[in-house]
């Protein structure tokens, strides 16, 4: 068995609280391994991915208004209308409740944007589960997924945080059993990002324009997760379908992985780029070499973190 529906999340215990705000940690996460099985009738592609949730993230306040949602962030790149996914959440939060309830946002941003690591669908999922939290729990844990799915696909998944294995458009969400996560909480690894985005809708375009071979069936995918949870090597896991096609147009991307992978790093493309991470293993290089290669390949101003699986 490889997953329990039983997970939940004591906000409680990551949330800090004073004076009607809510501040909580809004996590970056990586996909160990992301397997891409070709496009679905209603156009979104079917996947396979084990997903887990970073120490290093953003963090969210939430505090009630009277009239209107607003949107505060430190970093000035990061739109604050409606289009942006935290205001589409107190909407749809608005509209669940059939009451005119409003909320003051204050993102404090870490997470690089358009890099795969799930920025601007954590943050929304963290809103809904501060709102919900604010208004005295209205909703399930199961009734905000329903909600995160309507946002976005990767929006699920941040309602828990906990290591999970993702399927469906993404929106499908089966957390890991205990022992299994428990394996992988802790394990350390660093982030490194180029300063430029690729944007998931070209993507994906990439996959589907080299289909079928850009593909993988879903025996593979699953075969891959098996081979890991019987054996436990955390490297053989590592798998992206993006990897290739996005590496042939981003030669940086592609370039650096091999270098890292000659000196015996295992490494990976998160998401659909362009952060990658670096897993530190007793057998592999230090965070100083690989840290150093990054910098000679990317420049002083690449953004490099180092954490862990939370």
């Amino acid at each position: 068995q490889l997953m329990s529906g039983g997970v939940t999340v004591n906000d409680a215990l990551n949330a800090k609280t004073s004076a009607g705000e809510l501040t909580l940690p809004s996590p970056a996460k990586i996909n160990l391994m992301l397997s891409v099985h070709g496009k679905r009738a209603d156009g979104f592609h079917a996947l396979t991915s084990l997903v887990v949730a970073l120490g290093f993230g953003d963090t969210l306040t939430i505090r009630p208004s009277r009239a209107e949602d607003v949107l505060h962030c430190s970093d000035p790149v990061v739109p604050l209308g409606p289009e942006n996914l935290v205001l589409k959440a107190a909407a749809a939060i608005r509209e669940r409740l059939c009451r005119e309830v409003f909320f003051e946002f204050t993102l404090d941003k870490q997470i690089p944007m358009g890099a795969g690591l799930g920025g601007g669908s954590g943050n929304a999922a963290v809103a809904l589960r501060g709102m919900n939290q604010l208004l005295g729990v209205p909703f399930s844990n199961a009734e905000l997924h329903e909600i995160a799915a309507e946002l976005g696909s990767d929006c699920p998944f941040f309602v828990e945080s906990a290591p999970a294995l993702i399927s469906g458009r993404g929106e499908v969400v089966e957390p890991l059993v205990a022992s299994v996560a428990a394996g992988l909480r802790g394990k350390r690894l660093v982030l490194f990002c180029p300063d430029f985005a690729v944007k998931t809708p070209w993507a994906y375009e990439c996959l589907a324009a080299g289909a079928p071979k850009t593909y993988e069936p879903v025996a593979n995918g699953a075969a891959r997760i098996e081979r890991y949870i019987q054996q436990g090597a955390l490297a053989d896991l590592l798998y992206n379908s993006f990897e290739v096609p996005v590496g042939q147009k981003y030669l940086e991307i592609s370039t650096l992985l091999e270098q890292l992978r000659d000196v015996g790093a295992a490494c990976l493309m998160s998401g659909s780029g362009s952060c990658c991470f670096a897993l530190l293993e007793k057998n592999g290089p230090a965070a100083g070499e690989i840290q150093r290669i990054v910098r000679d390949a990317w420049g002083e101003t690449v953004f490099w973190v180092e954490t862990s699986i939370s």
